[in-house]
């Protein structure tokens, strides 16, 4: 069976590959600020013993604290996009696969029609 809708199929896999490429990315991200954030707060609580003030635990918790909720709602966000660009292109294969099956289906029974016509 010949295989229709070849600019569908394209554009299917295009958001497939674009929502495995945003989850990578929001993954990296997420290592990233987490990684900045602990990192950030050490070199701060660093420089606040350098002037004098003793901002060490306060810093490090604070950058520490919000690297993490940074990296929940970067989790939230950039998932539920991969996510959803996924589904589409998903979605479009299965549209894809009814209209095949539907096509296939039509076929057969114009196929039964033809060698046994109704008496």
């Amino acid at each position: 069976m010949e295989r229709k809708y070849g600019a569908l199929r394209f554009v299917g896999t295009v958001y497939k590959v674009v929502g495995i490429i945003i989850a990578v990315l929001t993954l990296l991200a997420v290592v990233g600020m987490c990684l900045f954030s602990v990192l950030g707060g050490t070199a701060m609580g660093g420089i606040g013993r350098e002037l004098g003030r003793n901002t060490a635990f306060g810093g490090f918790l604070s950058s520490t604290v919000g690297g993490a909720i940074g990296a929940f709602f970067t989790i939230l966000y950039g998932g539920g996009l991969a996510l959803t660009l996924y589904a589409i292109g998903e979605g479009i294969y299965l549209l894809l696969a009814l209209e095949e099956n539907t096509r296939l289906t039509a076929e057969l029974l114009q196929g039964q029609a033809r060698e046994n016509p109704l008496q």
